[in-house]
């Protein structure tokens, strides 16, 4: 299990890394260069939460326990409200209706105040990670995703998806998201009632970590130098 999870790490650092060989071919895509930025964000925030296991696994460091150092809450509750705001962000960003384009950026500003002040006014900072945090996140942007799909069926788009690196990002994040938020929902409530659920759960998340980042690694280079058609050969199409 602990060689998985830093499998997950490194395979987020290599997402990373194609995400800007793909910038760096083509520089006029600032969205996916953003989002590139992101996930090297991703990768230094999950070297940083596998100090607890690296704690555990070394007694010499066991003195540790009694610090902050030994849970990873904090790191991932600031964290989480980024990653949201991030992947909303660059999904409006492929959207072309202003209006719902305003509509999402002010649902975004309120997403954010919700959840920092129920970091602020609530013990979850240290204690676990934050269920509304990821619930309305989710929401929002599955919300997001789906919209994003619509404007696809209804424009020239549909005839070059396969060469729409945002698509292969939305698939691989909608899987994610729609699988992972109801395991957090009742991941707290199960830690004591079973242990089963519990190890299931760590399974599923792991698998899906895999999934996410290799699909990205795997977007980022094969679309890294094949060319968007033309306007006038998708209107030929026709």
């Amino acid at each position: 299990m602990q060689i998985l999870i830093f499998l997950i790490i490194l395979l987020e650092g290599f997402a990373a890394i194609s995400g800007l060989y793909y910038y760096q071919k083509k520089p006029t895509d600032k969205a996916v260069g953003f989002f590139s930025y992101f996930l090297l964000l991703t990768f230094f925030v999950e070297a940083l939460a596998a100090i607890p296991k690296i704690i555990y696994w070394n007694e010499p460091l066991h003195f540790l326990k009694e610090t902050f150092l030994y849970n990873n809450f904090w790191i991932y509750n600031p964290y989480l409200i980024i990653s949201f705001v991030i992947y909303i962000l660059y999904f409006t960003w492929n959207i072309s209706n202003k209006k719902i384009r305003r509509i999402i950026n002010h649902c975004l500003i309120l997403y954010v105040i919700i959840c920092i002040a129920n970091l602020l006014f609530s013990d979850v900072f240290f204690q676990s990670h934050s269920v509304i945090t990821y619930m309305l996140g989710s929401f929002l942007l599955l919300g997001v995703i789906f919209y994003y799909y619509f404007e696809i069926l209804l424009s020239s788009k549909i005839l070059s998806i396969k060469r729409e690196i945002s698509f292969y990002i939305s698939f691989a994040a909608l899987l994610f998201f729609l699988t992972t938020t109801p395991i957090l929902i009742y991941y707290n409530y199960y830690t004591t009632q079973s242990p089963e659920f519990v190890e299931l759960s760590r399974s599923v998340l792991i698998g899906l970590n895999i999934l996410m980042y290799s699909s990205y690694s795997f977007a980022f280079l094969s679309l890294a130098n094949k060319k968007k058609p033309s306007t006038k050969n998708l209107k030929n199409a026709f």
